[in-house]
């Protein structure tokens, strides 16, 4: 690392009372605790740790408090910047950033035990004189963070929110992880950022090749939530009517991949959560869906939420597997325990491999945080929600054992699981539950969209959300390397042509973001003025550029950034209509500024660039 070496980067805890600061490797105690710090460095300016406690000796070891995976001291004698997100809340806020100088201690973390739940989000970075940490927390719990003014300079923690406990003998528990990367200036490490997630921490990793998250049609809210559909929902959600939905999908070129929600079980979503027998609509499962459309080639997405469990369910009658805890009628699976986690990973492969699906799609429409508290013995702080959290890790780790090819998307009432540690893992298909509705004057879904590409998209290569309408301007403010189509597929009066001219495009741009991500404008509440974000893939990229519905500017002057210097470049302007026009610049012409016209509100443009 540059600024920064692997011996900088230390972790800390107390035990016995007093504060122990340890460094990459093993540590061992005299009474056979031992700490774990590993690490692994992927390339210079980027480090991975993570803490792992262990009990070797006969007898239980004395109290573990305040567990830190990263304990940074930086020495300075500037004012330190922060820059980080505010986590999921569905709405306006979601995913907005907070920026602010460090001349008091600062103090983060989610909202009820999902990892980036309304308070908190789990990518932020710091600035200080020439230099730049950016820091990802792995953990799909509650964890915190620390940002502490000292004399001399500034201390960056990252840990668990609960960690109070004893080990037994024989224990061991593994701790959150950081993603650390250092740079420069703080917009080109966050590309850094980016880039090392996507090469060494994203199913890209280990599937090998490159990927393209699904343009999917997903129906779910439109038909089975009865939120403006042709169809009444008790015919979507049967066999025949996802057949029909695929054939009414095979009508518009550009959609691969058929999503089924929440509606294939018993009962029905949310009662239903905690039963695994099909619903009477699926009398031979979904093998005779997913055949179909593999038939077509699509690929097959089907939602899940097994940590929750409903009462009345198959599931809740087996009270021995969940926790005792209980709220508004919900209780939680324990996947802390090696018999119930087991179980749940025979169950999924069985499901996944009986009905041919391509993505696993876990959900999780409850705040565990109270569950986990409420299970923990005395003295045993954060023991529940430690060993819950592992059991999700190896969960997942099991079924991408089993089904290499398997991808998984990771929601949790929204987008609020956006951790490191699921990152490596999943993707992002459903990056807030704000895609779960049209939008309407009191919900300006579109704007939030843009909000939340400008921001996540610093950090987090592979996100997406859902589209309800076919018009340029609706689809260019969701989608990214894929798209959940919300389409009425099934009226005979659906614009099949129309859904079809923008998907293509769609599918066109998905390479670009691959590329660099430069937030153009910032990100605003306010729907008066321009957005603008550009990608930036070796010697070609996309602007994308909106005129927003009450801005009462006709133009706007776009400064193309990571152009080569003396370079020619030819330029295609995509406007609302999808019509095209092209014109060659210099570079020295790009980066005076070029001046864009879009005469209507609530309009587009898409400025591709390629240098000649």
């Amino acid at each position: 690392m540059s600024f920064l070496s692997v011996s900088d980067l230390t972790a800390s805890f107390i035990y016995q009372g007093k504060k122990e600061t340890v460094t990459a490797g093993t540590h061992v105690f005299a009474d056979g605790f031992c700490a774990v710090l590993e690490t692994e460095t992927v390339c210079e300016d980027a480090a991975y740790l993570r803490l792992i406690l262990k009990n070797t000796g006969d007898q239980n070891t004395a109290q573990i408090q305040a567990a830190k995976t990263l304990d940074l001291k930086v020495v300075t004698g500037k004012t330190a910047v922060y820059h980080g997100l505010i986590g999921d809340d569905c709405g306006i806020s979601s995913f907005l950033p907070v920026d602010r100088e460090i001349t008091e201690n600062f103090h983060e973390e989610p909202l009820g035990g999902r990892s980036s739940a309304v308070t908190g989000f789990p990518y932020f970075d710091v600035s200080w004189e020439d230099k730049t940490v950016v820091c990802g927390i792995g953990w799909t719990g509650q964890w915190s963070k620390d940002i502490l003014v000292e004399a001399d300079g500034f201390r960056i923690q990252a840990g668990l929110c609960d960690s109070d406990f004893y080990l037994k003998p024989g224990e061991e528990v593994k701790l959150a992880s950081v993603l650390i990367v250092q740079g420069a200036e703080a917009a080109s490490a966050r590309r850094k950022f980016r880039r090392i997630i996507r090469k060494f921490y994203s199913p890209f990793t280990y599937l090998k090749e490159d990927m393209y998250l699904p343009t999917s049609i997903q129906c779910f809210d439109r038909y089975f939530q009865g939120m403006g559909g042709s169809v009444k929902d008790d015919f979507w959600a049967t066999e025949q009517g996802q057949i029909r939905t695929i054939e009414g999908a095979k009508k518009v070129k550009g959609l691969d991949t058929l999503w089924l929600d929440a509606a294939w079980f018993k009962v029905g979503f949310p009662q239903g959560v905690g039963n695994f027998s099909f619903a009477e609509g699926f009398p031979n499962g979904l093998k005779p869906v997913s055949d179909k459309a593999h038939a077509e080639d699509m690929k097959f997405v089907l939602w899940f939420e097994p940590e929750r469990v409903y009462q009345g369910t198959e599931l809740y009658a087996q009270p021995h597997m969940l926790y005792q805890y209980e709220q508004n009628g919900n209780k939680l699976l324990n996947l802390g325990d090696p018999a119930v986690l087991n179980w749940l990973k025979n169950k999924l492969i069985a499901m996944i491999r009986d009905n041919g699906i391509d993505v696993y799609r876990q959900d999780f429409n409850m705040s565990p945080l109270p569950y986990w508290r409420a299970e923990d013995e005395e003295n045993r702080s954060g023991i529940s929600e430690i060993r819950h959290i592992n059991g999700m890790y190896e969960l997942w780790d099991a079924l991408l054992a089993e089904f290499p090819k398997l991808l998984i998307d990771n929601c949790a009432s929204g987008g609020r699981r956006l951790d490191l540690e699921t990152a490596r893992r999943s993707v992002t298909l459903w990056k807030s539950d704000t895609g779960c509705f049209p939008e309407i004057p009191e919900q300006r879904v579109t704007a939030w969209s843009q909000n939340q590409t400008l921001t996540i998209s610093e950090y987090l290569p592979y996100h997406a959300c859902a589209v309800w309408e076919t018009d340029a301007y609706t689809v260019r403010s969701t989608a990214t390397h894929g798209v959940a189509c919300n389409f009425d597929v099934l009226n005979p009066a659906f614009d099949y042509a129309a859904a079809e001219k923008i998907l293509e495009e769609v599918v066109e741009m998905k390479k670009y973001w691959d590329g660099d991500f430069y937030p153009l404008s910032a990100p605003t509440e306010s729907e008066e003025g321009w957005i603008m974000f550009q990608l930036a893939l070796a010697d070609s990229g996309a602007v994308y550029v909106f005129r927003r519905e009450f801005s009462k500017q006709e133009s706007e002057i776009l400064t193309i950034a990571d152009l080569e210097e003396g370079a020619e470049y030819q330029l295609t302007f995509v406007d609302e209509k999808l019509a095209r026009t092209e014109k060659r610049y210099s570079q020295a012409e790009l980066s005076a500024g070029l001046k864009l016209n879009i005469p209507e509100c609530r309009n587009s443009l898409i400025v591709l660039y390629k240098k000649m």
